[in-house]
């Protein structure tokens, strides 16, 4: 089951919700990314499809005054690699 399938929406659904433009998007209409509440114990599909359901729009939210858009992938780096990436790239500017 897929994250179309697990949080109700269909592929179309889905496809149309991540075109989101975050440079033309209402940021009024996004749901705060820290307000969503995840049980970490669950299975990922479970934890994807919460997210999903809590979010409106998986791909495209808000952080405070930010827009905040957000890729998926099976495999590669995870969010903590790739934070470290940008703060060492973040470093080598300003050394």
């Amino acid at each position: 089951m897929g994250l179309a399938a697990a949080a109700g929406f269909t592929p179309e659904e889905l496809r149309e919700l991540a075109s989101v433009d975050v440079r033309t998007v209402d940021i009024d209409t996004l749901t705060d990314l820290r307000d969503i509440q995840i049980d970490t114990k669950a299975p990922v599909e479970k934890k994807l499809a919460s997210f999903a359901r809590q979010a409106g729009n998986p791909y495209v939210g808000r952080i405070g005054d930010y827009v905040v858009k957000v890729c998926y992938q099976k495999e590669g780096a995870t969010i903590d690699e790739k934070m470290e990436e940008y703060i060492r790239r973040l470093a080598e500017v300003y050394v």
